[in-house]
């Protein structure tokens, strides 16, 4: 039997809960077992946890991430082998479990000299903000990027990742006590929640930014589109405006999908404008060969010290409320990590 984390039904924190079940199935052919020893927990799990997701739905078992030690490998698996470290993607959530099994496209070896923490750290924030910045977005030398919610695990990354880009400008929003942190990982701008950012952006930049990284979506989605400079565009990652306090609002949703309103080709046309989305999980499923060659280049970035996952806060399985409270209030600054 195992530990694991499980949603037991949608609703408040109450459904958090820890749970023994079977231990992880032998590994088939092209399977990992890992002995999991970190995990992460991301925004995507509040989604989860109000039944906002379209593609994990309670009851199920939280996670996106972890970090660990093999276990066990198949047959035909070439790229790990007993005792070696990696980092583990789940797409369809179940990463917050004691052992686990998944196909070895799941996995990346990971240095012994990298900690449990950093390796359940850096998947689901750092891809996101890779393909968001880069693939989706375009970010060339001399650009200018506004981030929601910079001190968030997206955020950093978003914020580190675009700075390795020469001469790039960076603007962010966050809480008041936030700011010096995020300035320090390269927030030019930082940016109160309560100021009216697009005044402050276009005070600093007349012409506006290459791209905005929107988790908001709402009203916020249209002030994004008119920040854009020409040729920039909105890189839609998230819906945070239908998130409720603790459960699922019904208002906020309404209010969220009837406040983005539709977009219009003409006025993109007229503005040389672009809005598109990106949905790593999604990626995952239709173009693996990508999300593994992004998968190595951010974890070459990390080992080369370009970046720096922050870890926030630890905790164990048993607090998964109060690591959970820690995102749902805003009060992470980087990654929240969990551990069996």
């Amino acid at each position: 039997m195992v530990r694991r984390i499980v949603v037991k039904a949608i609703g408040g924190f109450e459904q958090l809960q820890v749970e023994e079940g079977p231990a992880a199935h032998e590994p088939k052919s092209k399977e990992v077992t890992v002995v999991v020893k970190a995990c992460g927990l991301n925004f995507y799990d509040l989604y989860v946890r109000q039944g906002l997701s379209p593609e994990i739905q309670p009851p199920c078992t939280l996670g996106l991430e972890c970090s660990g030690l093999v276990k066990a490998v198949g047959n035909e698996v070439t790229s790990v082998k007993v005792g070696d470290k990696v980092s583990v993607h789940c797409p369809k959530g179940g990463a917050c479990v004691e052992e686990i099994t998944v196909d070895e496209d799941s996995v990346i070896l990971v240095p012994n000299h990298i900690s449990f923490d950093k390796a359940a750290s850096f998947t689901v924030n750092y891809l996101t903000a890779y393909f968001s910045l880069f693939h989706v977005g375009g970010l060339r030398e001399g650009g200018a990027v506004l981030i929601h919610s910079a001190a968030g695990g997206v955020g950093w990354a978003a914020t580190q990742l675009a700075k390795t880009v020469s001469n790039v400008t960076v603007f962010g929003t966050a809480s008041p006590h936030k700011h010096e942190l995020i300035r320090q990982n390269g927030v030019d701008y930082p940016i109160s929640h309560d100021e009216r950012y697009s005044d402050i952006v276009r005070e600093h930049r007349k012409e506006g930014v290459s791209i905005v990284l929107d988790s908001l979506s709402g009203a916020d989605f249209t002030h994004s589109q008119q920040l854009l400079e020409p040729l920039g565009k909105v890189v839609l990652i998230g819906a945070r405006g239908m998130l409720g306090e603790e459960t699922r609002s019904m208002w906020r949703i309404l209010k969220t999908w009837w406040m983005t309103k539709d977009i219009s080709p003409y006025t993109l046309i007229v503005n040389n404008c672009g809005v598109a989305g990106f949905n790593l999980n999604e990626l995952r499923y239709t173009s693996l060969q990508t999300f593994r060659k992004g998968w190595k280049e951010v974890l070459q970035k990390i080992l080369s010290n370009e970046l720096s996952p922050r870890i926030d806060s630890v905790w164990t399985f048993n607090d998964i409320v109060d690591a959970s409270k820690q995102i749902a209030n805003r009060k992470n600054v980087g990654k929240v990590i969990i551990k069996p």
